[in-house]
């Protein structure tokens, strides 16, 4: 029992010490031998048990942080989380005892599958994937243009396969040597591959000069209507004052605007006084609204570009809601509600879920200027970019839609501020660098208190602001009409995972019936 509770923590401290801030990804090669160990020789019942174990202390170590803004979203991860691992290790288990060995072929194909499922439904949380413990490793993850974060998890649990070969033949010094040799040859393959693709020349020089603005408000108190005047005033300042460095957008953060700007005129002839000489737009975030046929309303985490001497905004609702943060999850069925209920005052949201993408179309500042009227603007616009809305950007195929709805470059605000100083911003912004390269287009990431920051089409990362600073940066970010293979494709890499999954379970099922 203690050496089954010391391998199950030890998996949890490997998982914690393999993500961001730290920078010791590798670990992530062996994270899992531990788990191996664990459940190798265990029944099915056994092996659900410790596998939801290590789960919960991989839980507890790499996302302690949602209990910093949310109780019943801690303790909703805590008890959801980990019955993925528990499954995982079910399912080892059964085909360790079919196929012994041979099992382990199939392994980084189940976790794949899993880690694909955690991406779905109401409850989604797809944070963990052991992929992105490789952020740090620009060159070794190039190949996420093929297959998504999804190929790099397989690659990683792949190396974490070899690697408990290695030390199941360690007395066999031949063999041992031959699966050291094949973890080189599957650590060099993606290697080669990604430091080829970072010295490719940049295919086009369009650039559109974005400004981001870190207020670095506290986001307990940016809530109070009687600092309404005094937040908006704050971003007014910082914004003017980078003026001289003419940007063509100003990026606010997630919420920056804590009311309904669409129904406050004193604050939008605020903005239009701001930004109509200098011609420059601006993205914000805000709440929106919107009445329903019974006279009732809903509300949203909604982000919208306001445009020089324009009246009408474009908007954006958050589509992806944070479960038992801003939304609980399949709240019509009764044990949610009581959830809800029981949970109201505690920082629980009720945002209504966005229905569909829309891509901002804008001007450069040189265009507009250009063009001073707005009824002889150009009928083309100079740029598209698309807006992730904080937790949007953990999620591959959404990023997708956007650049396959003509986003040129993307856009993330966040308000990072709610996780405090704990690693969860770190783990946030690092998430970002896997949308950039599966996209292949630059991010411009602007929070409320760290990270903001440029990332570039291969992931590199570029005027990081620190936490807890108030910070305005700018930068030409680059756009482009690039198309990758997972663009185009989708989550083909995923689909093959469950075939291969089906087939094998398939077998194995059938190996069952003959030996019964």
């Amino acid at each position: 029992m203690k050496k089954n509770f010391s391998l199950a923590l030890l998996t949890g401290i490997l998982f914690a010490l393999s993500f961001p801030p730290f920078k010791t990804g590798f670990l992530a090669y062996g994270a899992l031998v531990p788990l191996f160990l664990l459940i190798i020789d265990k029944s099915g019942k056994d092996a659900w048990r410790w596998g939801y174990i290590s789960g919960l202390f991989i839980a507890c170590t790499t996302v302690f942080w949602i209990g910093w803004i949310t109780l019943p979203g801690l303790i909703g991860v805590l008890l959801v989380w980990p019955l993925y691992i528990a499954f995982f290790a079910w399912l080892f288990s059964r085909f360790h005892l079919a196929l012994k060995n041979v099992a382990f072929v199939f392994v980084p194909f189940l976790w794949t599958a899993i880690e694909y499922f955690q991406s779905v439904t109401e409850l989604a949380f797809p944070w963990v994937y052991l992929g992105y413990t490789q952020s740090y490793y620009l060159p070794l993850i190039q190949f996420a243009e093929l297959t998504s974060v999804y190929g790099v998890s397989f690659w990683v649990v792949l190396l974490n396969t070899l690697i408990f070969q290695i030390l199941q033949n360690r007395k066999k010094h031949r063999k041992a040597l031959l699966w050291a040799g094949i973890v080189f040859l599957c650590w060099i393959i993606p290697f080669i591959y990604g430091t080829y693709v970072m010295k490719a020349k940049y295919q086009g020089s369009d650039t559109v000069r974005v400004t981001l603005v870190q207020a670095n408000l506290d986001p307990n108190e940016k809530w109070s209507p009687n600092l309404y005047d005094r937040n908006f005033g704050i971003y007014e300042n910082l914004t003017v004052n980078e003026f001289s460095k003419q940007p063509d957008l100003v990026v606010w953060p997630e919420t920056a605007i804590t009311f309904y700007l669409r129904s406050e005129a004193k604050y939008q002839k605020r903005i239009h006084d701001l930004i109509d000489s200098s011609r420059v737009s601006l993205l914000t975030g805000s709440l929106d609204y919107q009445y329903l046929a019974d006279g009732s309303y809903v509300y949203y985490n909604a982000a919208f570009l306001i445009e020089p001497q324009q009246s009408e905004f474009q908007s954006y609702s958050k589509m992806k809601l944070v479960p038992f943060s801003e939304r609980v999850p399949y709240n019509k069925f009764i044990f949610f509600k009581l959830i809800k209920k029981a949970f109201w005052n505690l920082g629980l949201g009720d945002y209504a879920i966005g229905e569909k993408i829309n891509i901002f179309t804008a001007y450069r500042r040189d265009t507009a200027l250009q063009e001073p009227q707005a009824d002889i603007r150009p009928s083309k616009p100079d740029y598209k970019t698309a807006v992730a809305i904080c937790y949007e950007s953990v999620f591959p195929s959404h990023i997708q839609k956007y650049v396959n709805e003509g986003a040129n470059f993307l856009v993330i605000i966040t308000n990072d501020a709610w996780f405090g100083p704990t690693s969860a911003p770190f783990q946030h912004n690092q998430i970002a660098v896997f949308r950039a390269i599966e996209t292949r287009k630059a991010i411009a990431r602007c929070a409320n208190t760290g990270i903001s920051c440029f990332i570039d089409k291969f992931g590199r990362v570029d005027q990081s602001t620190r936490f807890f600073t108030q910070k305005v940066i700018t930068g030409d970010v680059q756009v482009n009409d690039e198309s990758t293979f997972f663009l185009r494709h989708g989550l083909w890499f995923v689909k093959l995972n469950y075939l291969i999954c089906g087939i094998a379970l398939l077998y194995i099922l059938t190996i069952s019936i003959k030996r019964s």
